[in-house]
C-alpha cells in the first residue's frame, strides 16, 4: 500500500472517531424531562390564588370581561417530535401527556403549552376596545444539547385571535400583520403573522364529539435570503360552547445560520384535551 493511501486511511479513521466522539458529547449534553402534571397543577393553582385570579377550580372566572377564555390547566394527549440537525440529531419525541394552561394577565390572558420541562410556547393576548383577545406577543423556548433558544415575536399590529362568536367569521379572508422575531441563536428577522378562521368541526374528547371552531395562526419568518427563514403553521380548536382549547397542532420548518453553523429545525405536535374540565390543583 502506498504512503498516501495509508495516510488517507489513518485520516479517515481519525475523522470518523472525532465525529463519533462529538456525537456522543451531543447525546450526553442533551436532556428532556417530561412535565410533572400534578406538580404543575399545584403551582398553577397557587400562582392563581396568590394573584387573586381564577384557577383550575374556577374555570371561566377571568377578570377582564365577557370575551375571556376559560382559565385553568388542562391535560392533553400528545403525539409529535422536535428535531434539530446537529450531527444527525437529537430527536425529541414528546411524551403521551402534556399540559396547557390559560391565565389572566394585566393586559388580557396568556396561553402556555408545556411539552417538556425544557420546551414551551406562550401566546400573550390583550383585549381590544370590543373586548376581543388580540395577539400581543408570542414566545417559544427550545433546548437542545444544553443550549437554550428563546424566540419572541412581537411588534405586530393588532390582530384579533379569539372572541365570543368567532365562528361567524368562518370562511372570511385571512388577516395578516407584520411583526419582528428575535431569537437567541438567530438574531432579529421580520415575520408575517396570519390568522384565519377555518370553520366549525367536531373534536373527539373523552369519546364524545364536540363542536369546535378551527383557527389557523401561521408565522412566516424571514425569506430564503435571510439568515433565518421558515414557517410555523399552528392551529387551534376552541369549543364553540365555552372556548376551551380542545385541540392544538403545530407544523414548523426553519433553517437558521447560527454560531454553530447552518442548522435545520423541524417540529410537529398534535395535542387533544383529555377532558373538558381543567385539572384540580
Amino acid at each position: 500500500m502506498s504512503r498516501w493511501r495509508r495516510r488517507f486511511g489513518v485520516t479517515a479513521v481519525a475523522v470518523v472517531a472525532v465525529l463519533g466522539a462529538a456525537k456522543v458529547v451531543v447525546e450526553l449534553r442533551d436532556q428532556v424531562d417530561p412535565v410533572d402534571l400534578d406538580a404543575l397543577a399545584e403551582d398553577f393553582a397557587g400562582s392563581a390564588s396568590a394573584t387573586g385570579e381564577g384557577g383550575p377550580e374556577e374555570p371561566g372566572t377571568g377578570t377582564g370581561g365577557p370575551e375571556d377564555l376559560p382559565v385553568g390547566l388542562w391535560s392533553y394527549a400528545a403525539t409529535g417530535s422536535e428535531y434539530i440537525d446537529i450531527l444527525g440529531g437529537p430527536l425529541h419525541e414528546f411524551p403521551p401527556l402534556v399540559a396547557q394552561g390559560v391565565t389572566d394577565t394585566a393586559c388580557g390572558q396568556s396561553i402556555t403549552v408545556q411539552l417538556f420541562e425544557q420546551r414551551y410556547d406562550t401566546l400573550e393576548l390583550c383585549r381590544d376596545d370590543q373586548g376581543a383577545l388580540v395577539l400581543d406577543r408570542f414566545e417559544t423556548r427550545h433546548e437542545f444539547v444544553g443550549i437554550v433558544d428563546v424566540t419572541v415575536t412581537e411588534g405586530c399590529a393588532p390582530i384579533r385571535f379569539w372572541w365570543k362568536g368567532i365562528e361567524a367569521d368562518a370562511g372570511s379572508e385571512p388577516t395578516s400583520v407584520e411583526c419582528t422575531a428575535v431569537g437567541d441563536m438567530s438574531g432579529e428577522v421580520g415575520a408575517t403573522v396570519t390568522r384565519e378562521v377555518v370553520g366549525v368541526e367536531p373534536v373527539e374528547v373523552d369519546g364524545a364529539p364536540l363542536d369546535a371552531v378551527r383557527v389557523r395562526l401561521t408565522s412566516t419568518v424571514g425569506t430564503p435570503a435571510d439568515p433565518t427563514h421558515g414557517t410555523y403553521d399552528g392551529e387551534f380548536w376552541f369549543g364553540v360552547d365555552d372556548g376551551v382549547i380542545l385541540r392544538r397542532t403545530l407544523d414548523a420548518r426553519v433553517e437558521a445560520s447560527t454560531p454553530l453553523g447552518n442548522i435545520g429545525f423541524e417540529e410537529t405536535f398534535d395535542i387533544v384535551a383529555t377532558s373538558t374540565e381543567p385539572r384540580a390543583g
